[in-house]
This record gives C-alpha cells, structure tokens and sequence, in this order.
C-alpha cells in the first residue's frame, strides 16, 4: 500500500509545460499590448515624435519670403538757423532673393522633416524589440518558477511519506537523506529563478515606462506567429522598409539641398527701393509775388527716386560651407551603402537563427521532452516492483527537469529570433 502511495505520489511528476496556474498568471497583457503602452509612455519616444513638430514648424518657416521694410524721414534747418529749409522723405525696400534662395530653403526643411520621421519610425522598431526581448525573458523566467513550484510539492510529500517508511523500518535512513538534498535542491533553484523572474519584470516594467508599484500580469503562453515569405522576400522587405536606411537616404538628400542652398547664398540677392522726397528751400534774396508784393525767395521740389542695391561679394564666399555640405553627402552616402551590404545579412543570420530554434522546439519536444516523461514512468515502475533504487528515480526525476527546463529555454530562443527577424526587416514580419 506505501509502495503505490509512493508511486502516485512520483507519478504528479510528469506534468505538462503548456498549462500554467490561472491564479499565478492571468492572461492580461501581451507583447503587442504591452509595445502600445511603451508608445504611449516612453519619453524617449515621445522626444522624437516632438521633433516631427519641430521639422514642421521649421519648414513653414521656410517658406517665409524677406520682409520689405519703410523709411520715413524729416529734416528741418531750425536747429542750425535755417528755419525756412525743411525736408520730408518715404521710401520703400525690397529684397529680391537670387538663385532660387527660398525653393532651396524649403527643399533642405522638407529632407528635415523626412528625417525626423524616419527616426521617430526607427526609434519604434529599436523599442518594439527591446520591449519584445524583456516580455519573452520575463515569461520564461515565470514559465520556470511555475516548474519548480509543481515540482516542490511532489518533493515535499515524497519525503514526508519516505520519513513515516523510515520510522516502520520500511525503507533506508538513506532514502530519507535523499530525498530531503532533493526538496532542498528544489528549493534553492525556486529562490535563482524567482529572483530572475522579479528582475525581468522589473526591467519590463522600466522599459515600458510603468513604475515599479504598478501591477503587470503575463499571460498563460503565448503563441508565435512564424514569417510566411522566404528568405529572399524578406530581404527585399527589409531594404524598402528599415527605417535606419531611409534615415541615411533622406540625410544623403538633405545634404546634396544643403549644398545648393550653400551654392545660391552665394549668389547676391537685390534690393529694390523707391523713395519720394519733398523739400522747401528759403533764399535770402527778395523777390516779387503774383500779386507784386516783395516777399523771401524759396523752392518747393518733390523728388521720385528708384534705386536697385547689390552686395559686393563672390562665389568664394560660401566656398567652406558647399565644401562642408558635399562633405556630409559623401558621409550620408557611404553609410547607406554599408548599410545595403549589412542589411541582407542580418536578415539572414535572423532568418536562421530562428528556424534553428523551431528544429530545436520540434526536437525536444517529439524526441527529448516525451521520451523523458516516458522514461520517467518505467522507472518509477521498476521502482515500484523494487527492481530499481530510489537514487535512479530522483536522478531521472532531474533528467525530466533538466530536459524540461531546456525545452523552455528554447520556446525563449524561438522568441527571442523571432524577435530578432522581426527588427531585421524593420517592424512587424509581413
């Protein structure tokens, strides 16, 4: 009768991976769910969706033709004993831009704006991954807790009853010892893994922007969406959408207009003006009216003058600055290309990365995972019948652990190239 209570008791050993406790997981967040919030909360984030406002505005900005200007002047000989001589004038400026200055202005603010957008896109693909990589440690670090949390149990109940076998002189004080390194061991990798599991969700929460008081709930399992497109579909994917690289286009295109911006200021722009001028002169000597009266000489004049103003300056002077701006076209250039080598690359080293990981999953679950379940069995059988020791069934028993524990390292594995792809191509797999 203790024989098939020991057996029952072993038997709660091969359990199934792919359940998990409700009330020690609910199902409330996912990785997509919890990427949104990162969105929404992140300040790193948002600093760079702020900067799409900013290249916005400084494109209107742009835009903005030179404001003309107005003189009004008055002159009056008063102050130096000449108080009949009097002068008024008002003119009007215009500037006139050259070599299409403001065309040039607005196709520099436009490449601007491009490349802010594309960052803002990037900087979404680099936190997609980063909240994606800590969501499936975090699980994994749970999923594992959750193991020797069942496996605790089974370990102290065992030993209870082997304690009892001991005192009726039905088993070996020896069996008592093992069993109780067992229950210790079990307990010492419950206290490793549940504080990986607390830093994992520590960081998940940090990166997601929650505080460290705020409740965060993974769910039971998770299932993986494998890539539908081969590999050289994926690539082609990957160069139309990684936003890094149009980062590096649109710099490249903003740099060339930087350099015919730099090219058109030197080029003078000119000033137009027209002013209107009305004096009163008063002369010493004596002269007649209309009416024949002696009365003070003087002359009234009003004056249209129209003027066109050019600086004085070459070509030459905005030499350092086209020299700079082609400079950093030559940059922007040779950083894309490095990118359009390295691009493929990544894809594939992702690409194979992950199908080695589901030709893991499939091996360890068909070939490792359920032939230790079985395994397991036959021994505790033997055991049972007392062909076997209690050393063959607990070193099995660790085996089953062992193997199990290895099967949810590689379900993290598949994730986390999953993951990997998935940023290689530039966000979500089509």
């Amino acid at each position: 009768m203790q024989w098939n209570r020991s057996a029952c008791a072993f038997a709660l050993i091969a359990f199934s991976w792919t359940a998990v406790s409700g009330q020690t997981l609910q199902p409330e967040v996912t990785a997509k769910s919890l990427v949104d919030m990162a969105l929404q909360r992140n300040r790193e984030y948002l600093a760079t969706k702020a900067r799409v406002t900013e290249a916005e505005a400084l494109l209107r900005q742009a835009g903005i033709r030179p404001t003309p200007s107005i003189e009004i002047e008055s002159a009056s000989g008063k102050l130096l004993g000449s108080s009949g001589d009097s002068e008024f004038s008002a003119a009007y400026f215009h500037t006139i831009e050259a070599a299409g200055k403001r065309d040039k202005r607005i196709q520099v603010a436009e490449r601007a704006k491009q490349v802010a957008e594309a960052e803002v896109d990037e900087r979404r693909r680099q936190m997609t991954f980063d909240v994606k990589t800590r969501y499936f440690q975090a699980f994994t670090e749970e999923l594992k807790v959750a193991a020797i949390n069942r496996l605790i149990p089974v370990n102290r109940e065992n030993y209870q009853m082997t304690v009892s076998r001991v005192e009726l002189g039905d088993a070996a004080p020896l069996e008592q010892q093992l069993l109780l390194t067992d229950v210790n061991r079990s307990e010492a990798q419950k206290a490793i893994f549940s504080a990986r599991s607390d830093a994992a969700l520590l960081d998940l929460k940090t990166t997601v922007g929650l505080s460290t008081s705020d409740s965060l709930r993974l769910p039971p399992s998770f299932v993986l969406e494998p890539p539908t497109l081969t590999l050289e579909r994926l690539t082609q994917y990957a160069l139309q959408n990684r936003p890094d690289l149009r980062i590096l286009a649109a710099l490249e295109e903003q740099a060339s207009a930087e350099a015919e911006q730099a090219r058109s200021e030197g080029k003078p722009d000119l000033t137009a003006s027209a002013r209107y001028t009305h004096t009163n002169l008063r002369f010493d000597q004596l002269g007649l009216s209309k009416t024949g009266a002696v009365v003070p000489l003087q002359n009234h004049e009003n004056v249209a003058t129209f003027g066109l103003a050019v600086p004085l300056f070459t070509s030459k002077r905005t030499e350092g600055a086209v020299s700079a701006a082609m400079a950093r076209t030559t940059q922007a250039e040779l950083r894309r290309e490095h990118l359009l080598q390295t691009i493929p690359q990544e894809v594939e080293a992702a690409f194979r990365r992950w199908s080695g990981a589901q030709r893991t999953l499939q091996i360890l679950k068909s070939g490792v995972v359920e032939q230790s379940e079985k395994n397991l069995i036959v021994i505790r059988e033997a055991y049972r019948l007392g062909q076997l020791r209690l050393f063959d069934v607990l070193n099995e028993q660790r085996k089953l652990i062992e193997t199990q524990l290895a099967f949810v390292d590689a379900q993290a594995e598949a994730a986390q190239a999953l993951a990997e792809l998935e940023r290689a191509v530039g966000g979500n797999l089509p």
